[in-house]
This record gives C-alpha cells, sequence and structure tokens, in this order.
C-alpha cells in the first residue's frame, strides 16, 4: 500500500480500540507512534491481564505507551507541528509529534435537532432514551444504533435494525437479551463475547477460569503467530459458557465458534470433547476446555 503521507511521528490520544487500531497500524506503515491514556491501562473495559498482553505486544512493536498521562494541553496544528503536554505521576511531560488523531470516544450531537419538541426525551448523556424494545419516549419512534447509546459496533447497529423491524410488525425483541460479541482488529486481533473474568467478579457470579497460551496451539507453530491466549469463563454452578476472550490470530472466527454455543446453551464439555480438525487454531478449543477446573 503506498501512503500519500506518512505522519513521522503519530501521536494518539486515547488507548481503545480505535486508538489501538490506528496506532498499530501506522506504525507498521512506518511512522513513529505514541499513544497517550490517561487512565492505568489500555482499554478500561477489558480486563487488566488482556490489556497488558496488548500493551506487551504494542511495545514489542516499537510503539510508546503513556499510562496514566493526563493531557493538560495542545499546542501548534495536526498535520504541522504539535506538542502535547501530559501530567503523570512523575511531573509534565511534552509530547512533540506531526500528527495528533484524536480517539477518546464520541459524544451525542442531539441537542440541536428538535428532538425535545418532538417529545423524544435525552438521557444525561445525550442519547435518545429508549426501552429494551428501541421505542422512544414519543409513541411510533423509536431508535437504533449509537445514537440510541447501543454499543458502538456495526453489528450491533445491525441487529438494532432487525429489532425494531420486528417489533413494528407486532414482535416483541428487546435488547436485554442479545449476546453482542468484540473484535479489535488488531494484529493479531482481540475478541470477546459474553462475561470477562473480571465482570463476573464485580457481579459476584461464581466461575471457572481456564486458559491457554496460544504458543500451546500447533497451528501457530506452523504459522509462527504465538502471541496472546484464549481464556473461558464457565459457571461454578453448571457447566454453561458464560464468556470467552481470546487474543490471537482468528481471534473473531474463533470466538463466533463460542458465541454460537453459548446461544444453543451448549455444556462446555460438547466443545472439550468434540472432533475439531487439525491443523487448526479452533484445534486449541479442546485443551483450552480441558483446562476447565
Amino acid at each position: 500500500m503506498e501512503l500519500d503521507y506518512l505522519p513521522s511521528h503519530l501521536i494518539v490520544l486515547g488507548g481503545g480500540y480505535i486508538g489501538i487500531e490506528m496506532a498499530q497500524a501506522y506504525r507498521r506503515f512506518g511512522s513513529r507512534v505514541t499513544i497517550i491514556e490517561p487512565s492505568r491501562q489500555l482499554m478500561g473495559r477489558e480486563d487488566a491481564e488482556d490489556a497488558e498482553e496488548i500493551l506487551d505486544i504494542l511495545t514489542a512493536e516499537g510503539i510508546q505507551v503513556l499510562l496514566g498521562a493526563q493531557p493538560v494541553s495542545v499546542h501548534g496544528l495536526s498535520g504541522g507541528e504539535i506538542a502535547v503536554t501530559v501530567r503523570m505521576a512523575a511531573g509534565e511531560q511534552k509530547v512533540e509529534g506531526s500528527d495528533l488523531p484524536v480517539a477518546v470516544g464520541r459524544i451525542s450531537n442531539t441537542g440541536e435537532i428538535g428532538l425535545t419538541r418532538a417529545g423524544v426525551a435525552l438521557v444525561a448523556r445525550g442519547f435518545v432514551q429508549v426501552n429494551e424494545r428501541l421505542e422512544t419516549t414519543a409513541p411510533g419512534v423509536w431508535a437504533i444504533g449509537e445514537c440510541a447509546g447501543s454499543p458502538q459496533f456495526t453489528h450491533v447497529s445491525v441487529d438494532d435494525f432487525r429489532i425494531v423491524r420486528d417489533n413494528m410488525a407486532g414482535g416483541n425483541r428487546r435488547t436485554d437479551d442479545r449476546l453482542a460479541p468484540y473484535v479489535m482488529f488488531t494484529d493479531p486481533p482481540l475478541a470477546r463475547v459474553g462475561l470477562s473474568e473480571g465482570e463476573a467478579k464485580r457481579k459476584g457470579i461464581p466461575v471457572r477460569v481456564a486458559q491457554l497460551p496460544m504458543s500451546k496451539i500447533l497451528r501457530t507453530q506452523a504459522t509462527d503467530e504465538t502471541q496472546g491466549f484464549m481464556k473461558v469463563v464457565v459457571s461454578a454452578n453448571d457447566d454453561r459458557i458464560l464468556g470467552f476472550t481470546m487474543i490471537g490470530s482468528d481471534a473473531g472466527e474463533v470466538m463466533a465458534a463460542i458465541q454460537t454455543a453459548m446461544l444453543a446453551e451448549l455444556p462446555y464439555t460438547k466443545l472439550r470433547d468434540a472432533v475439531i480438525t487439525h491443523l487448526t487454531i479452533a484445534g486449541g478449543l479442546g485443551p483450552l476446555f480441558g483446562n476447565v477446573p
């Protein structure tokens, strides 16, 4: 791929999915890259163990990551010369670069389009107030996607459309009973569906956790893609699969298999004992589920 312009030093504000994807892509194009993240870990919604693995992958590629770095001021113009001053535990530090993409999340722009005059209420952050059927506070008015506060993924917006379509035709579909997957398209990618280990602890849900390094999957030895791990969360009270996280080659594809098993409410033993093709990444599911306590 040939680029008309390549930043000499990209300073990325924000260490979430978008910021990390952009940082790794431009680093591989040849830019020097620094990520500035105000919190103490990357990907604040993920488990610390998962964030640490992604941090190791990024730093191994030469990406500088400043954690606990609160931006104080920005001087200059992105695309020319720019300097970002951050406040860290050790004091203030200035980061000088050429370009400044901002990936710190999105805010709603619903405030000036007359929704309140139409009887459509907003919530505190400016998203449209909807119920589990995606109905707004105005009769006959529905909202879907990011304006309704849904997870900010295209596949979730598509499902929102299907829910509204079916409900307008007399159905009773809801958003609170769906199993929404997540993928961060780095190399290797991170994929997750259902509960993480941290979420289970915060909710007081007793679980069993099993993990398998990607290096233990024979396929990764053949393709030299040994970074990352698989992790599964299984109920402590029965054999239901409650969640799955993977950092590794084909993570999104492998996750879809786990998502299917979760939707079918299969016990984890079905995957543990399944005959899975050798030599595949999914072949690691047998050893993974074999590690469940």
